[in-house]
């Protein structure tokens, strides 16, 4: 089976398949070659897990990647289903097959405690001050709701831009990163929530800060790399990446405060 067809579902399997194999498996569940039948059978539950996450992870970690964090959690699945639960096996699996992607994920964070508690209390700062003002707020306004100095912000959040935020990523719902970021072809559905999105990023787009439009402006409307950007409003790509990620979390503070209205 290969990997591709997996993943863009050019896969066919019966249910007749599926039973034969699970009354084999039970027969001999010690049965390595069985048992890897089964895995092949339920791989595109796994694909589809992975593919259900969204664009923002799957540009950080391959696909490929997440379908063998999956895969753990499917080999667990299996192991700990019982037959007479009164429960389908693939609703039972997607959460072990879900959490083992996520306890992958959680690994991979390159931040120590204080340095993810800090990145997290800008984030909360950015919500409140948003939802108190009806605007993004200022570097200054934040540094004074955290009690960080504005060189503080900036670093956490420049941390904050090489760490996939799980309790953001895998809310429900559409937020403007995952339009930004999204580099496939959309369906009619979702290209009629990108619309949307995109409607109400414009709107948001007068209330950030001049450099900060023209951050946005470069890296998507003129698709320029990190690199071209920092070279033409002559600063470092790191701090690039900073006011990326600060815009990002300005634009989600919207998102969440309009959901409020």
């Amino acid at each position: 089976m290969k990997i591709n067809d997996l993943i863009f579902g050019n896969t066919e399997f019966s249910k007749e398949c599926e039973d034969n194999l699970w009354d084999e498996f039970r027969k001999m569940p010690e049965d390595s070659d069985t048992l890897k039948r089964l895995v092949e059978y339920y791989l595109p539950l796994v694909v589809k897990v992975a593919n259900k996450l969204p664009n923002n992870i799957r540009e950080k970690v391959s696909v490929r990647e997440l379908i063998g964090a999956g895969v753990i959690g499917l080999h667990d699945a299996i192991g700990g289903f019982a037959c007479d639960k009164n429960v389908q096996f693939s609703t039972f699996a997607y959460k072990r097959i879900k959490g083992a992607i996520l306890d992958d994920l959680r690994s991979q964070d390159p931040l120590t405690r204080t340095q993810r508690t800090c990145y997290k209390d800008i984030c909360a700062a950015i919500n409140k001050l948003t939802s108190e003002f009806a605007r993004p707020p200022t570097d200054e306004e934040i540094a004074k709701e955290t009690g960080m100095t504005l060189a503080d912000v900036d670093k956490y959040i420049g941390m904050g831009s090489q760490i996939i935020n799980l309790e953001d990523e895998f809310e429900d719902g559409l937020s403007y990163m995952d339009v930004l970021a999204d580099n496939e072809t959309p369906s009619p559905f979702d290209s009629a929530h990108s619309s949307l999105a995109l409607l109400r990023l414009r709107e948001h787009f007068r209330e950030l800060d001049v450099r900060e439009q023209k951050v946005l402006f470069l890296r998507h409307y003129e698709d320029m790399s990190v690199k071209e950007i920092a070279k033409v409003l002559e600063i470092s790509e790191g701090r690039i990446s900073q006011i990326y990620q600060k815009v990002v979390l300005k634009l989600r503070a919207m998102m969440k405060t309009e959901e409020l209205i």
